[in-house]
């Protein structure tokens, strides 16, 4: 500041310090009570927002473009995706309907709930969407088991089908290569059956897995439910009550992995429930962490426990007003401001650093308390009065960007910066009074901590300056290939549930949730986008409501009809003779001399192989059940794990391959709703065909989608706006940051080589903090991107404090020896030590903001502590 201003502003904080001093018991008391009633509104009034929509501006055309299409459609924004992985796949099919309908039951907490193709529909119609080409080696599989399927539609027995399998072998002794290729699958499930036999939850062999596995119609052992919960946004875990109501159903059901299930629950309600439940641990954790250890620090700092507990209980009540301003501010905290507290912990603590240190050198040289404070007030006053400025700038820059997530964060933390320098003039004098002048101390020596300056410092700075140059020349080169990470997934904490299963969602491009909508004024119209779409290299398939009605109906039912004939068994006019225990007992035991043959045993091919491993299972299965004497429990298990399944898999085939001719009449009314509205108004989903595993090609996948239609939208399409609104936002933070610090140093200073002296170690430690990043692979993503223009608000803290003293007439080899420097030291080392407890979150985004921001507070501070000083010695050796 220019002197006249400094010296006015110096005198009001004197007197204003002398007040409090003077009413210090006053002072404490009402602001303990403040802060109690403060921290009761903040606790019982700040929300938490987890509805990632409202993290930009809804007037952005992306956003627009969404809420036209949510109009008409539901979209997988926030949907739940239950993943349904069975042993079997009649087993997650089974599973997944079941659990499907109990969902549905419960109206208040889901509106919608579906199996998407898992309808009763497409299993009668499905086969209709194969190609002919798969439906011709569909055909061809399922020749080569019609004869097993023939045997057991009369006689589904376990000794009609060792029985079968006994003439099949005695078949391909005489003549090899008579068995088909499926015939080991089949060895090998009934050998598993004979040992599940006796597992507490047994799985019943899968007759669909053996007739059609392999073919093109190969059976699927994931079923993915759709559950369009009712959220409420102002709940810190919005979608508690729908993701415990599912696992409440698949309990009740006894669906789980004991018994051969496994549910999982992901989409963006889950990611942001276990998000916030990860966050809310992690940031709780580490602000407790954060505090013990700048604690630790601010002992190293001051050397006196009174003095310690003063700042520390500054920084607590700033904290909790700070949570109060949130509450009035903003409202609410969101996945990226609720780290404010951590790093309020890290900044808040400078002020009462530089103050207190100031303090104790004064007061360890002799001088009485108060008139300690004053001389720190003389000397160091109103530079912290400006860095509440500069650092509030580093965050408000995000606040007129359209990124609210941490323009929320940048309100909330810039408003906190002015609360823990009012509370460092008023609240810590008053301690100080309490904690220090009324205990009488025994006045020490001066304090043991100081820096030695580098020689180097002040024998070469030409030098110094010259390398960061060329330092920070090849960190901005290097500039450009900082990348920016999309992937909202990964960032988050990789070893909770639905990070998992979203990943392997991912993963399939059939599964993909990442999929386009777009919408269609009309039917026609939307055919007509499908049909276009489909012409992208980077699009899989594009579906209308139309392309639900499958083409070449004629030739597809004409190759099914083929298999219905296979599959239309002449039956016997009586029923089955029913097999006694002996005489399965007896089959079993013929098939288990015939497995034994010398052939066999020699056999290295998979048959021989499987039937070797088929011969061992049935030689312990026959043997316990002899000596456990419960050969007809056992043999009714058995008969149900191998044969249950089959008569329900035969009839579902024979519908499956004779579907009358469909028409778009003919389709659900459920899915007609899913893809055509009432006042005609029709949806495409366009599929990726990648996998988007990364952001060139989310990018290519949206950006060619959208040359057709500007107006697509879904989840790729707001991942894509929202890091591009995100880099736009860093961009314009940084400008504001760095113009608004520029213009006030001018204001105030009205020295441009001041100025200048400020700027330059601060801009060389932005750009290699840029260079490290590309150096070490760390890219920006959803919250790292606070860290730069944070940087800039706290790095200028440091060279205002140093160019101050060195305006006060410090030598400029002496700098680095004051209590400025020492204070600029512990106070950098303060907030690298709170960020660095944000590294250790499992959340990805939040525990690269704390490496990052240690990595650019340990660079900020080299610049400021060596490159500075040198630039003060290069200014002083020039003008004298």
């Amino acid at each position: 500041m220019n002197d006249r201003l400094e010296n006015k502003l110096a005198g009001l904080l004197r007197r204003y310090v002398e007040l409090v001093e003077n009413h210090y018991r006053a002072v404490i008391g009402l602001e303990i009570v403040l802060t109690l009633l403060l921290g009761v509104f903040a606790l019982t009034n700040l929300g938490v927002n987890m509805d990632n929509k409202t993290m930009l501006s809804p007037d952005l055309p992306f956003q627009r473009a969404a809420q036209a299409y949510r109009k008409y459609f539901r979209n997988l924004d926030d949907a739940l995706l239950v993943v349904v992985d069975g042993q079997t796949p009649e087993q997650a099919r089974q599973a997944a309907t079941d659990l499907a309908d109990a969902i549905a039951a419960n109206e208040e907490t889901f509106n919608d709930v579906y199996i998407p193709g898992g309808e009763a529909f497409f299993q009668r119609y499905g086969l209709l969407y194969r190609s002919p080409d798969e439906l011709d080696e569909f055909v061809d599989q399922m020749a080569l088991i019609q004869p097993l399927i023939a045997e057991l539609s009369n006689d589904p027995s376990i000794a009609r089908l060792a029985g079968l399998i006994r003439f099949a072998l005695d078949q391909e002794a005489r003549n090899p290569g008579t068995m088909s290729e499926r015939w080991p699958t089949v060895l090998d499930q009934i050998g598993n059956a004979t040992v599940s036999v006796f597992d507490e939850y047994p799985v019943s062999v899968s007759w669909e897995s053996l007739i059609v596995e392999g073919s093109a119609v190969d059976p699927q052992t994931r079923q993915l439910i759709v559950a369009h919960p009712v959220l409420d946004f102002g709940k810190l875990l919005a979608a508690q009550s729908a993701i415990e109501s599912i696992r409440d159903a698949a309990q009740r059901l006894s669906l789980s992995q004991e018994r051969g299930v496994r549910i999982r629950i992901t989409g963006n309600p889950a990611l942001n429930y276990d998000e916030m439940f990860g966050l809310a641990w992690d940031i709780g954790m580490s602000s407790a962490v954060s505090f013990l250890l700048v604690t630790g620090v601010l002992y190293l700092a001051l050397m006196n426990m009174r003095l310690v507990s003063a700042a520390a209980s500054t920084l607590l009540v700033g904290l909790i007003w700070t949570a109060a301003f949130a509450t009035v501010a903003v409202g609410h905290l969101n996945v990226v401001s609720i780290a404010f507290a951590v790093l309020f912990i890290g900044l808040g603590v400078d002020f009462a650093i530089h103050l207190g240190m100031h303090y104790a050198d004064a007061f360890h040289r002799g001088e009485r308390s108060r008139a300690a404070m004053n001389r720190s007030l003389q000397q160091i006053g109103t530079a912290l009065a400006l860095c509440s400025f500069t650092t509030a700038i580093g965050f408000f820059a995000f606040a007129p960007t359209g990124y609210r997530g941490v323009a929320e964060l940048g309100i909330i933390a810039g408003g906190g910066m002015f609360i823990i320098v009012f509370q460092t003039f008023t609240f810590f004098p008053a301690m100080v009074v309490a904690l220090v002048e009324n205990s009488n101390p025994t006045v020490r020596g001066p304090l043991p901590f100081r820096l030695s300056p580098p020689r180097i410092v002040a024998t070469h700075p030409g030098t110094i300056a010259i390398v960061a140059l060329a330092l920070g020349a090849a960190a901005a080169i290097k500039l450009p290939e900082i990348e920016f990470d999309m992937d909202v997934v990964s960032m988050r904490d990789p070893r909770t549930e639905s990070v998992q299963a979203f990943q392997e969602l991912l993963t399939r491009s059939t599964t993909s949730p990442w999929y386009i909508d777009a919408l269609a004024s009309n039917l026609a119209e939307a055919t007509e986008t499908a049909g276009r779409m489909r012409e992208l290299d980077v699009v899989r398939s594009a579906i209308s409501l139309e392309d639900y009605v499958p083409k070449d109906q004629e030739e597809k039912r004409e190759i099914l009809g083929t298999v219905s004939m296979l599959l239309e068994v002449p039956r016997a006019d009586v029923e089955p003779p029913t097999t006694s225990t002996d005489e399965q007992v007896d089959a079993l035991r013929e098939l288990h001399k015939s497995l034994a043959a010398e052939w066999l045993q020699q056999d290295q091919s998979a048959l021989g192989q499987s039937a070797r491993r088929l011969d061992g299972h049935l030689d312990d299965f026959l043997e316990r059940i002899e000596s456990e004497g419960n050969r007809e429990a056992a043999l009714q298990d058995l008969q149900k794990i191998l044969l249950g399944n089959f008569s329900d898999l035969l009839d579902r085939l024979r519908k499956a391959v004779d579907p009358p001719p469909l028409s778009l009449e003919d389709l659900p009314e459920s899915l007609v709703e899913r893809m055509l509205a009432p006042d005609g108004h029709a949806r495409v989903q366009i599929f990726p065909s990648g996998k988007l595993a990364n952001t060139q090609e989310v990018t290519e996948f949206v950006d060619t989608v959208r040359t057709i239609d500007p107006q697509a939208t879904g989840v790729a399409v707001n991942l894509l706006e929202l890091a591009r609104e995100t880099l736009k936002s860093l961009k314009q933070a940084l400008t504001w940051a760095f113009s608004a610090i520029v213009l006030l140093l001018l204001l105030l200073w009205r020295r441009i080589g001041d100025t200048l002296l400020v700027l330059l170690p601060l801009s060389l430690g932005a750009v290699l903090t840029g260079g490290v990043m590309v150096a070490i692979g760390m890219p920006l993503n959803f919250v790292n991107v606070v860290v730069i223009p944070l940087l800039v608000g706290i790095g200028v803290d440091s060279g205002i404090h140093l160019v101050h003293t060195a305006r006060d007439g410090t030598a400029s080899d002496s700098i680095l020896d004051s209590v400025t420097a020492r204070a600029v030291f512990f106070s950098a080392i303060t907030t690298i030590t709170s960020f660095g407890s944000l590294a250790l979150s499992a959340h990805g985004g939040v525990s690269s903001m704390g490496v990052l921001l240690v990595f650019g507070m340990v660079i900020i501070l080299v610049c400021n502590l060596v490159v500075l000083p040198a630039l003060i010695t290069l200014r002083n050796n020039a003008e004298s």
